[in-house]
């Protein structure tokens, strides 16, 4: 796997996450058992705008020729990834903020970590 399936991959579930969370905020935050008043619903969409920018602008790197570039994504898409995956077990196990599906967000976090491990340190020395 490359780096350009990996942004591929995680530009789709970002942005399809982002653009849910701008336009049916209540029946996304729902589905992870969140309350559901004004300000959640607010910050979702903020969180989803952010969200989808990060897809497409994931989208777009896939098709950087400069491997530094490339490498520079992905060293920020792995850091953004582990503070990610602190958040959500805080969010899951500390706070029940998150009650329901938290731990498909956590599989989802480790996988693209793992991903992003595996790009920018494990195959550099598999060539």
């Amino acid at each position: 796997m490359g780096s350009k399936l990996l942004f591929m991959l995680n530009a789709v579930v970002v942005l399809v996450l982002g653009v849910a969370l701008v336009f049916v905020p209540e029946a996304t935050l729902t589905q992870f058992g969140t309350e559901t008043r004004v300000a959640e619903l607010h910050m979702a969409r903020f969180l989803g705008a952010a969200l989808a920018t990060l897809g497409l602008l994931l989208w777009f790197a896939k098709d950087a020729s400069d491997e530094g570039v490339q490498r520079n994504i992905g060293f920020a898409m792995l850091g953004g990834t582990v503070l990610a995956l602190f958040v959500t077990i805080l969010g899951v196990a500390f706070n029940g903020v998150i009650r329901n599906f938290g731990w498909l967000v956590i599989v989802i976090e480790v996988a693209f970590g793992l991903g992003y491990v595996f790009v920018l340190f494990l195959q550099p020395r598999m060539k």
